[in-house]
């Protein structure tokens, strides 16, 4: 999903600051104006979407394009290839079922495709304005059903009657208690043989436990949920009596628009989330299987090209040609600096001379703190999550 919208509020105590927005340049705003408080220049504050921030946030989102602006190219081209490329095959083994539950469908952007692939779908959300907006959506389907609950109950759903228990791109806002709850209870809604897939939030492996702020160099939060990881899923579901098969830790890249400006490799962006996949404990004896990925930004940079390449109404897209200069970029900086001369005289060449030099001057700053920052996540990734918690690469 997306960022906050709200600008950053502070609460300083102490030597505490909590950032409520979650933002990066919140945080440096605030550190900024309390250079008394050291260590908390260089790391993000630590900050969790509770269920009521989530219900509001959900609530009162715009939905311009009904969920498909967080696909890659921010299109439903993006959301369709983002299905068929990364969300089906990693679930095609459950699929097609009896009993599919969704949890947080949003404006149904999966739920588009999970209703062809079962008998019975049961949408659940937090949000009532996302259920009333399915319920039109998918009007003509009889076999969907549509729950609103308190962000983390499933009381309404009858025991032993799912099979396949679904959340993508959702529960990664929420908390360890929320999905911790959703656990506990998919033990008693799941039938004997049922299982799960549920995209989370991995970002308390990124926590410094001294501290108990986000490390510095996780720039792009994207509104994870700070205490939630892969470790802490599957004890919980040691604990609800799951059984937890298979673990994958990406990356994410976010929806501002700068986002991907520098185009990092993914070895240099933090594993901030998780893909778990769980089933009831009768079905599996095997330990985990835990693998690290950081090559999954690839696979959404290539889902946004492909977006935009295979768009059946691309021509539509297509905005009327306008004639281009053909001559050489320098001829046409030298014409554009040539009449600025006449018009503003040597301030007006000054002025320009200036936008460009700090334009390029903020470009290279930030490319060398996105570097800087990248080979402290690959540095933290090889010493602390392969090696301490032998997590396997993605392809060997």
């Amino acid at each position: 999903m997306g960022h906050l919208d709200h600008g950053p509020r502070r609460d300083v105590t102490a030597s505490r600051v909590v950032l409520v927005s979650g933002e990066t340049r919140g945080a440096s705003l605030i550190c900024r104006r309390n250079r008394h408080l050291p260590r908390l220049r260089f790391c993000l504050c630590r900050y969790v979407p509770t269920v009521l921030e989530n219900q509001d946030r959900w609530q009162h989102h715009k939905w311009a394009q009904s969920g498909d602006e967080w696909s890659p190219g921010h299109s439903p081209e993006g959301t369709d290839v983002l299905w068929h490329r990364t969300v089906f095959p990693r679930i095609r083994r459950f699929l097609p079922t009896d009993t599919i539950l969704e949890i947080g469908p949003g404006f149904g952007r999966w739920t588009q495709y999970l209703r062809h692939l079962s008998r019975r779908l049961i949408l659940v959300d937090l949000s009532e304005r996302c259920i009333d907006a399915c319920r039109h959506r998918f009007a003509n389907d009889e076999h969907i059903e549509y729950l609103v609950n308190d962000g983390a109950s499933l009381d309404q759903i009858e025991d032993g009657s799912i099979d396949f228990i679904f959340s993508f791109d959702s529960l990664v806002h929420a908390e360890a208690d929320a999905v911790g709850a959703y656990l506990r209870q998919a033990a008693r809604k799941l039938q004997p043989r049922g299982a799960g897939f549920i995209h989370h939030s991995n970002l308390k492996a990124f926590v410094d436990p001294r501290t108990e702020d986000v490390r510095w160099f996780v720039t792009q939060r994207n509104w994870r949920a700070p205490t939630m990881s892969a470790d802490v899923f599957r004890e919980v579901c040691a604990s609800a009596g799951l059984a937890c098969e298979s673990q994958e830790l990406v990356n994410w890249l976010g929806r501002r628009r700068h986002a991907d400006r520098h185009r990092l490799s993914g070895h240099c962006i933090p594993l901030t989330d998780c893909f778990s996949v769980f089933s009831t404990s009768d079905t599996l004896v095997r330990p985990t299987r835990r693998v690290a990925n950081p090559t999954f930004v690839n696979e959404w940079r290539q889902a946004v090209w492909m977006a935009e390449l295979y768009s059946p109404d691309l021509r539509e897209r297509e905005q009327p040609r306008v004639e281009r200069d053909s001559r050489h970029p320098l001829v046409r900086k030298l014409a554009t600096a040539s009449a600025l001369w006449r018009r503003e005289g040597w301030r007006g060449i000054a002025a320009l001379s200036w936008c460009y030099l700090t334009s390029a001057g903020e470009f290279i700053v930030s490319a060398l703190r996105s570097r800087a920052a990248g080979e402290a996540n690959r540095w933290f990734l090889r010493r602390h999550l392969l090696r301490q918690h032998a997590f396997e690469r993605a392809g060997s």
